[in-house]
């Protein structure tokens, strides 16, 4: 009958644990982003100028320099990325911008906690406690990293599979019109989550027909002519309305490299700061309890388990223009393998691991909120330094390895960004790819922004004086790097030099110091002759 669970295990008890349980750890898990005026995430800050740009300029609220076309404007294409750049700014016209940000983001850890739970729900028709173990793998590298569309995509997938697997026995038109409507939702979030959610939807529908149609290939047939009914829009609108991008389109796979990277991106407490133990408890318990019969894999889910975890192992680092495509589905798959198990236990020890799960996602919380308030911290002090920046400056963010140590840099790659709401500034690490994002810069100002993903990290304070003199083959990767810093001196007006609390390294002589701060230093860039 329809609505009832696709599979239900006679003779296991009841679980007692609800959905509140979930909600509880959903709660819990975005504590840290209400903790703080701005976290951690290296790409936060360059999403936060795309949101507020995007406010300026449709809905007009206190347009800067760089909104009223002087430096950027807005290039509204289909392009598979636009979960938060249309999101966001609409909620802004009723909480203001950093809010709304900060809710886009819980919504996306509801998703990740609550979409996993659906799918347990939908397979054995009751709220078990498997879901919330793997609720811990709502803290992953793509979270921690700040990669606000696939994030969200992904956690909007664990509810449309939640969907389509609850209403397996309904086929009319009406099922397939509406999620097809979902899947496209689903793409235009973001293109790499339409592909986890296709490799997701062909493993259950594969599994389905050898567990229930003893392997037809006529029915198979059918259940393929669905999915492809589902995708048909998203592939219509790849093929048809995606805009052309000047990245390269070419696969990089680089396996043994990034392997530790991958198991690295599974659960984070705060960012380069991963839990290498904690998921390595929870594979090897659910593996000791499927050895002994204590639990088991949903058999609808098998085949999706065993596809996701293919594509762990072996997607590529960069594809179609974009890197980290690596760090995509290892997660995925961590949450999924938990809303795919059954664990049965008694009515006293379902409680106290539920208890004992609670309180592990509340420490990794508490851990995440102490790292961004030390981060936050200093983006405050920046944002206070932001007076001492001229309006429609130039600004090129530097950062002192040698000072820095070996600290993550990353949360400062992108700290300039915050100044270009207020100040109406350009700075080339804004997210303005063609073809790939809705702000795009203006002719005179391209040349001298990052073209490619490839492009999109700062130069360091030793490789300054190569830029300005044009010697470009100094280093093997700055030609690759920062093509577009050659004779920086003769563009930009100021650097934001990030040390930390390190040995310094000295400074060039086109720096002029304008403003020294605890972490950062503002210089002034002085023209030589060159620039005549």
């Amino acid at each position: 009958m329809a609505g009832e669970p696709i599979w239900t295990p006679r003779h296991w008890p009841e679980s007692h644990l609800t959905g509140i349980t979930l909600l509880a750890a959903t709660l819990v898990m975005a504590v840290p982003l209400w903790s703080v005026w701005a976290p951690a995430m290296p790409d936060y800050p360059a999403h936060l100028a795309s949101f507020a740009l995007i406010d300026q300029v449709s809905f007009h609220h206190g347009a800067s320099g760089a909104a009223d076309g002087k430096i950027y404007h807005l290039h509204w294409a289909f392009v598979p990325n636009l979960a938060s750049e249309v999101l966001v700014p609409l909620l802004a016209q009723l909480v203001g911008l950093v809010a709304a940000t900060k809710l886009f983001l819980t919504a996306a850890i509801f998703l990740w906690v609550m979409g996993p739970g659906a799918i347990h729900r939908a397979l054995y028709g009751r709220t078990g406690i498997a879901p919330l173990f793997g609720a811990f793998f709502a803290y992953n590298a793509n979270f921690v990293w700040g990669f606000f569309n696939y994030y969200f995509a992904a956690g909007l997938s664990f509810v449309i599979l939640a969907g389509w697997i609850a209403t397996e026995n309904r086929n009319g038109p009406g099922r397939i019109a509406g999620f097809a409507l979902a899947v496209t939702l689903v793409y235009f979030s973001h293109l790499f989550a339409a592909a986890s959610l296709l490799l997701m939807l062909t493993g259950f529908e594969l599994a389905q027909n050898l567990r229930l149609e003893n392997g037809s290939a006529r029915l198979l047939a059918a259940r393929a002519g669905r999915i492809a009914l589902l995708y048909l829009p998203a592939a219509l609108a790849f093929f048809l309305l995606k805009p052309p991008t000047i990245e390269d389109a070419g696969l990089q796979f680089n396996l043994l490299e990034t392997m530790q990277d991958r198991y690295e991106s599974l659960i984070q407490y705060a960012f380069d700061q991963s839990a290498y133990l904690l998921p390595a408890l929870l594979f090897c318990g659910l593996g000791i309890a499927l050895v002994l019969r204590k639990a088991r894999i949903h058999p609808a889910m098998r085949i999706t388990l065993a596809l996701l975890l293919l594509g762990a192992l072996l997607a590529p680092e960069w594809a179609l223009g974009g890197w980290a495509v690596h760090l995509r589905l290892p997660a995925v798959f961590g949450a999924m393998l938990f809303a795919s198990a059954e664990l049965p236990m008694g009515h006293r020890v379902r409680p106290v691991l539920a208890f004992i799960a609670l309180g592990l996602i509340g420490w990794n919380s508490w851990l995440l909120t102490q790292s961004w308030l030390g981060y936050d911290k200093q983006y405050r002090e920046f944002q206070a330094a932001l007076e001492e920046i001229p309006h429609d400056g130039r600004i090129l963010t530097v950062l002192d390895g040698n000072a820095i140590g070996d600290r993550s840099d990353q949360p400062y790659w992108h700290m300039a960004e915050f100044a270009i709401p207020e100040r109406g500034v350009f700075t080339p690490l804004l997210f303005t790819t063609r073809g790939q994002h809705v702000v795009q810069l203006n002719p005179s100002y391209a040349p001298h922004a990052a073209a490619t993903a490839e492009q999109g990290s700062p130069p360091d304070i030793d490789e300054l004086s190569f830029l300005a003199r044009g010697e470009m083959n100094a280093d093997e990767d700055m030609k690759q790097d920062v093509p577009y810093l050659n004779h920086f001196q003769c563009f930009f007006d100021l650097a934001v030099l990030v040390h930390l609390d390190g040995k310094r390294t000295p400074v060039p002589p086109m720096l002029k110091l304008r403003h020294a701060g605890s972490f950062f230093s503002l210089y002034d860039i002085l023209p030589d002759r060159s620039c005549r």
